[in-house]
């Protein structure tokens, strides 16, 4: 989604979570964490939240155990592009009634095209992608054109929140306004708005095969496993989205929607680990004083890292090393 990325601090907003390796006198005892208690998921989580220079709230699950970690689950937050997922469950929602098809094809008008985030904008007026390529490039592109399109197909946001709210409970999501950057201007909460607590239950109720029916859940799921940005809770899994392609065996299956914004990263999904282990999680890294899309990015490093914690205490096997990429940010 993200447009006008303004000049930007040190990655790490001045604030790293961990010295480099250069100096690892001065990594803190959370990070060199490597037992998995919970008492040391929660310092280790809470040194990450301490050197972020903004606002890091996450609500996760293991889906096997019912057990849940989380920081400030219930802050009403602005969730950047993750909102997309909503109008993904929406449209599956009216094809499940016969209000729509997939196969449907709409043609994309000049006066559809919305710049930021996706690739819709780049291409000459007139194409005319099936609902279903719409759904795939808002999900994996982050697409805001596709976004715009499918919201004006399904009835507009109104529909979509009440969808939310009605069916799922999701009382504190709601989807303000197409993307239109003229209204949001710089405050991504005129965008949308949820709390990692809200965000997290929907990933259990479509790991669960609970939104829409068992068949649409997968078939989402199906689309958010394609995601082409990995940055953010993944970033240091041992994952590989192409292993199917290549023949490879993988120890993990990632399903994500990322969003962000100037200052702003936000990621949901579910995770697949060996032994039948699903973890639904939401995390929200908001108001860094980091607001570039750098690689190294402060919200995508923060989000990463509490990814990397999670999956290590969660991880089914005798060794979590496996399921890991080393990172400057934590002391092996």
């Amino acid at each position: 989604m993200s447009r006008g990325w303004s000049k930007s601090l040190d990655p790490l907003g001045r604030r790293p979570v961990c010295a480099l390796p250069a100096q690892p006198a001065t990594c803190s005892r959370e990070a060199r964490m490597t037992t998995r208690d919970r008492a040391a998921l929660d310092r280790q989580l809470a040194g990450i939240r301490e050197r972020f220079s903004g606002t890091l709230s996450l609500a996760a699950s293991n889906l096997k155990t019912d057990e849940a970690v989380t920081l400030d689950a219930g802050m009403l937050l602005p969730t950047a592009s993750t909102i997309k997922v909503c109008i993904l469950a929406e449209v599956f929602h009216q094809r499940e009634e016969g209000r729509l098809r997939l196969d449907e094809r709409i043609e994309m008008q000049a006066r559809d095209q919305v710049g930021g985030s996706g690739v819709l904008w780049r291409l000459n007026s007139g194409l005319q992608p099936t609902l279903y390529d719409l759904c795939m490039l808002m999900i994996i592109k982050s697409d805001n054109t596709a976004t715009n399109m499918l919201t004006d197909r399904v009835g507009g946001v109104g529909i979509i929140n009440r969808r939310m709210r009605d069916t799922y409970g999701l009382a504190e999501t709601s989807y303000h306004s197409r993307v239109d950057f003229e209204a949001i201007g710089n405050d991504v909460r005129r965008f949308a708005e949820s709390t990692p607590y809200d965000l997290m239950r929907l990933m259990a109720m479509l790991a669960r095969g609970e939104v829409v029916s068992p068949q649409a859940s997968r078939e989402m799921l199906a689309i958010m496993q394609r995601q082409q940005y990995l940055d953010q809770f993944p970033r240091y899994l041992n994952y590989n989205p192409y292993a199917e392609e290549l023949g490879l065996v993988s120890t993990m299956r990632v399903q994500n929607k990322t969003g962000f914004f100037p200052g702003t990263g936000v990621d949901i999904g579910v995770v697949n680990l060996p032994e039948g282990v699903d973890i639904a999680y939401a995390v929200f890294a908001h108001a860094s004083r980091d607001h570039t899309v750098a690689a190294e990015s402060e919200p995508y490093v923060i989000n990463g890292l509490v990814g990397r914690a999670l999956i290590e205490y969660w991880w089914p096997g005798d060794d979590p090393a496996e399921a890991l990429l080393p990172t400057p940010y934590v002391a092996e």
